[in-house]
């Protein structure tokens, strides 16, 4: 009997090791069915999150610009653009984001860092880094006491840098609201006088909402900016100076640097006439007081009692316009200005240009120089005043549209002087024609989306009527809306095109410059 009593109760301690047994392999079971399933889950909420954050990061660098107030990067902005798009993308239950950039970390975070900033500007990167960290919670390991795991996730995002080249009209132009009526010269408006005291007008108002853009859209030591003036800039307050368009400044990253030359800018200032006839243009006083900007050698021509003198009055070194000399100089100044290190083709080209009115001046090409010593300037325009309707104007013809556009190897017309009667063969490219080869240049010059260009029509200069009897659209306005529009689509058919902006007056100038900062703003991000 007691034997019988002993093997029965081994047989129920046996058993009671077994349901042990039992119930440990199950746990065990279902620790490795967790750690499959809460990995996959795991992974899967990595994969999420990391896309998430690859989102969020590129979000946050959309923001890297100053802020509008402080000119101090705005971190507050990258991290509600970084949140946004963490929310867009679902991700719940991200418990901690944080966002970094070079400037706010230094030399913590080398990956976002150049080692030589000073020195070698030029490999600055617009680089944020955004860490967003979270809790996944899982269901089979929770038996173990595992209840969730914590997943950290970086991603760097970058925006693109900024070239900006700015081409201003500072032609005797933008002198003639200084005093008196508006668009015509008066006693008042004397660029030696008004360069002096700096307000020529409208100058000095295009130069304050300059400065405020390039302040609003630039975040120096990343971005750059280079200025180019359609004239040469008065060192002094009697010197004369050239008509030549002029590399005021080459691409630059110091702040400094590009607010004192955009805030020194000067209308053009020639010579004083003196009688002489020399070619260009002058300024002319009558009994010491400033008349406007003259032709002394064109006028004397065409008031000589000579009709053969009268025939050859040539005005081609006298119009200062020269917008297509300005695009050509902003080809140079994106391939580095003579140093091709200096020039980054993964930044985003962009050019803002200013005119008043249309183009009436050029530059030639070296082959040309010998024939065109002033410029594209056609003889049928010299006596424009005796010619029939539709009557061109100086250097340029009448008819600005770009679909009658020329090119500077199309055959030789014939021409007959109306004074002499005299015929002979011309080329009729013009100082129009010029100015769109050089913006088809300009536009298609990088590879991709080629070079972004603004145009800014500025006075009522810009909207007067085209001679050919077309009465809805202004003579400067063809070329400027090319230029912005449709230049160089011919040579690249990807290039995202700017826009044109007519500005009645200066008041109007602030309002389209931050348009375009937004607009440019907008493109980096693309």
């Amino acid at each position: 009997m007691k034997r019988l009593i002993g093997k029965t109760q081994a047989k129920k301690s046996e058993r009671g090791q077994a349901i042990v047994l039992v119930a440990a392999a199950f746990i065990g079971l279902i620790a490795m069915v967790g750690l499959v399933t809460d990995t996959g889950l795991l992974l899967i909420e990595y994969g999420k999150l990391k896309r998430s954050v690859d989102s969020a990061a590129v979000a946050a660098a959309q923001e890297f610009r100053p802020d509008p107030d402080t000119g101090v990067l705005n971190l507050t902005a990258m991290e509600n653009a970084a949140r946004s798009f963490l929310q867009i993308n679902q991700a719940n239950n991200v418990k901690d984001i944080e966002v970094h950039t070079c400037d706010e970390t230094g030399e913590d975070r080398p990956d976002l860092c150049n080692p030589d900033p000073v020195d070698n500007p030029i490999e600055n990167r617009k680089l944020v880094e955004v860490t967003a960290k979270a809790d996944v919670g899982f269901a089979f390991l929770r038996v173990i006491g595992i209840n969730s795991a914590e997943l950290t996730v970086a991603s760097i995002g970058e925006a693109a840098t900024i070239d900006l080249v700015l081409l201003i009209d500072t032609s005797g132009s933008m002198a003639y609201e200084t005093s008196g009526a508006p668009n015509q010269s008066n006693p008042g408006d004397d660029p030696i006088v008004c360069n002096d005291a700096d307000n020529c007008q409208p100058m000095r108002a295009v130069k304050d909402v300059a400065l405020d853009f390039v302040d609003s859209l630039i975040y120096f030591g990343y971005d750059r900016v280079a200025v180019i003036t359609m004239t040469e800039q008065a060192s002094g307050p009697t010197d004369a100076v050239d008509r030549d368009p002029t590399e005021v400044l080459p691409l630059t990253f110091d702040q400094n640097t590009i607010l004192y030359n955009i805030d020194n800018l000067k209308v053009f200032q020639p010579r004083v006439c003196d009688g002489s006839n020399f070619p260009g243009e002058c300024l002319q006083y009558i009994s010491g007081t400033f008349n406007k900007p003259y032709c002394e050698i064109y006028e004397s021509a065409i008031g000589d009692p000579d009709p053969g003198v009268r025939a050859t009055a040539d005005p081609s070194s006298c119009p200062s316009s020269n917008i297509g000399g300005m695009l050509a100089l902003a080809q140079e100044a994106f391939s580095g200005s003579g140093d091709p290190d200096y020039s980054r083709s993964d930044s985003l080209w962009v050019t803002v240009l200013l005119a008043s009115g249309p183009a009436n001046a050029s530059t030639p090409s070296e082959a040309d120089e010998d024939d065109y010593p002033y410029g594209y300037c056609p003889q049928n325009t010299w006596l424009f005043f005796l010619m029939p309707d539709p009557k061109p104007k100086l250097c340029r013809d009448a008819y600005p549209d770009p679909d009658n556009g020329r090119t500077a190897s199309d055959p030789l017309v014939t021409y007959t002087n109306p004074i002499s009667g005299e015929e002979m063969d011309i080329s009729e490219y013009d100082a129009v024609d010029y100015a769109r080869d050089m913006a088809d240049n300009l536009a298609a010059m990088k590879s991709g989306n080629g070079v972004t260009i603004y145009t800014i029509g500025l006075g009522e200069n810009v909207q007067t009527l085209v001679a050919n009897g077309d009465t809805s659209q202004g003579e400067a306005e063809f070329l400027l809306q090319y230029i912005a529009r449709d230049a160089g689509d011919s040579l690249n058919s990807e290039i995202n095109h700017g826009e044109y902006f007519f500005a009645p007056n200066n008041v109007t100038l602030r309002n389209i410059f931050e348009i375009i900062a937004q607009n440019i703003a907008t493109k980096i991000s693309e």
